[in-house]
């Protein structure tokens, strides 16, 4: 698991991620993005959970060459992340103790308006209409000394505040470290830029 922070109105999406990498066993091999921009379709794809669905699903979504957009991609998503899963799932059998879930922000042709879409192993990936709003994953207990109307500058608070809250489990910890990438889409196109490391 991760940090994945989005806000969402109908003219952008900004999405911060960790870019620590940690898998069930304790060891922590390196840093990945967890969110990549996909500009032909004009999206952005996050990822939480499992780093092999995701990094697949990037292929699979960037491979599609004919236009499509966010909605459209929605209609096959949860077919297609079933039937991944299940190969994945097969070839790695410790993957079956691992949960994923992807999200989709992009513009809709129909509307012109942001859409954003989540889809969650633990609901066979089932999609999800994402409210607009700031979504924080995973959520903080307490964030009253955060101001979340600055976000994503308030970021590497958030993410250093989720940290200290799972560094107090015992289990079913959320790992959350590297440094906090933005991916911010607008209709003027897309910005990539690290905010800050997370220590």
């Amino acid at each position: 698991m991760s940090s994945l922070l989005f806000y969402t109105d109908a003219k952008e999406a900004i999405v911060a991620t960790d870019t620590l990498l940690h898998y069930p066993d304790g060891h922590a091999p390196g840093y990945s993005s967890k969110a990549l921009a996909i500009p032909h379709l004009k999206m952005i794809v996050a990822g939480t959970g499992s780093a092999a669905l995701f990094n697949r699903w990037i292929g699979l979504v960037n491979e599609q060459g004919f236009a499509l957009d966010v909605d459209a991609v929605n209609l096959h998503a949860p077919e297609s992340l079933q039937s991944l899963w299940r190969e994945l799932n097969a070839q790695f059998p410790a993957m079956h103790e691992q949960t994923a879930t992807i999200y989709h922000f992009g513009f809709s042709d129909k509307t012109g308006k942001i859409h954003g879409y989540g889809y969650r192993s633990g609901s066979n990936f089932k999609s999800e209409w994402l409210a607009y709003g700031l979504g924080i994953k995973p959520q903080l207990v307490d964030a009253a000394a955060i101001d979340l109307n600055s976000f994503p500058d308030c970021a590497v608070e958030i993410m250093r505040a989720q940290a200290l809250q799972e560094s107090q489990k015992s289990a079913n910890r959320v790992y959350i470290g590297g440094s906090v990438q933005i991916n911010h889409l607008t209709s003027n196109g897309y910005s990539i830029y690290a905010l800050g490391e997370l220590v």
